[in-house]
């Protein structure tokens, strides 16, 4: 035992200078330990709560999606961004409304042109078939502008203006947007006075409503004289076909000029419309038509409030080209020129709501 006692103090005290060793390696490890403990919980819990508010927006984003594709419009844009104006295929841009119970429309800027109408599914407003969408004319279909001037030069205030005046021909702009409404305007520009050198400034809103689609035109001079002008909306109005088609409204007993018949003027008969004939006729004080269509069952009656005080119904009858058969004219009308004072303004004010027979 004695002989060994030497080794085994040695071997004591190797055994304590590994534990002091141990101890020293532990005590160095103990405040990186402790710091990945307080920072672990804190970083997984800011990880956790993005990943949250991530899912959130992301199932709200496929909601709106899948809102719009079952009313076959594009998706909104993010709200940061708001609602924008889109191009089509001949670079002409319009705005695509949505109306809160899934209404649709669409507007061009291109003469302020409304071209799509649908509710419940059914297309009101027809664009011809032989319309350019590109620019290079103004757009044939949907509620076209006529303004400063409506039909052929009238020699309104001694000028020569062109047919249905300039209104439809030049670009209007976006003043305000939301998802079910828009606000476009129009000012003089070079082009403008070099036909009608006036101070003007036009405004036309266009809302998708709960059962309706409302227009509101304005017209104000900002000059320092008075003028005139005449307006209209060439409204081109969808039919099934024509031998489906009657035109209700108060017509019967009113007088009309029939340009088929050299401008004579008549007295209208019938209690309803229909067409059988080329037809371009102006039914002086109607204002209410309603297109009737039993082949699709549906109603679409123009309600006025203001301005719009005349009625054209016009059909180019058997001109395929145009597809003569699947359109009518019933245009919202001020045919007489209207003199608007300076610094004064005129409103024609109109919605179409439509309706099942």
């Amino acid at each position: 035992f004695f002989s060994l006692y030497p080794h085994l103090v040695s071997l004591g005290r190797l055994l304590i200078s590994i534990m002091k060793l141990a101890l020293s390696l532990l005590a160095l490890s103990l405040p990186a330990a402790n710091g990945f403990a307080f920072v672990a919980p804190s970083s997984t819990l800011h990880h956790s709560s993005t990943c949250l508010g991530a899912s959130k927006s992301t199932a709200k984003k496929l909601k709106r999606e899948k809102w719009a594709e079952a009313r076959g419009v594009a998706a909104a844009p993010s709200s940061s961004a708001g609602p924008s104006t889109q191009k089509n295929e001949g670079g002409l841009e319009y705005v695509t409304l949505a109306g809160p119970t899934g209404s649709t429309s669409t507007v061009y800027t291109l003469g302020a042109c409304v071209t799509s109408y649908v509710d419940g599914g059914t297309e009101f407003l027809k664009v011809r078939p032989d319309a350019k969408m590109d620019g290079s004319k103004p757009i044939s279909g949907g509620l076209a502008f006529c303004w400063p001037q409506f039909g052929p030069d009238s020699g309104l205030e001694g000028l020569s203006l062109q047919q249905h005046g300039f209104a439809r021909n030049v670009d209007w702009s976006v003043s305000s947007l939301s998802g079910d409404s828009v606000t476009m305007t129009l000012e003089p520009n070079d082009y403008t006075k070099g036909m009608w050198d006036k101070d003007f400034s036009c405004s036309y809103t266009v809302t998708v409503a709960d059962g309706s689609l409302d227009t509101e035109f304005k017209v104000k001079n900002n000059g320092a004289e008075a003028f005139s002008q005449q307006a209209a909306l060439h409204s081109y109005f969808d039919v099934s076909s024509l031998e489906n088609l009657s035109i209700e409204g108060g017509f019967k007993g009113k007088t009309y000029i029939d340009k088929m018949d050299g401008g004579s003027e008549k007295t209208e008969e019938r209690d309803a419309l229909t067409i059988t004939a080329e037809t371009d006729s102006v039914y002086l004080g109607v204002s209410d038509p309603s297109i009737v269509d039993s082949g699709k069952g549906k109603k679409v009656s123009v309600v006025t409030e203001s301005g719009w005080e005349d009625c054209v119904v016009w059909n180019p009858h058997g001109d395929e080209g145009m597809g003569y058969d699947t359109f009518v004219c019933a245009e919202s009308v001020k045919f007489k020129p209207v003199s608007v004072e300076a610094g004064g303004e005129w409103v024609g004010k109109m919605k179409l709501v439509p309706s099942d027979l």
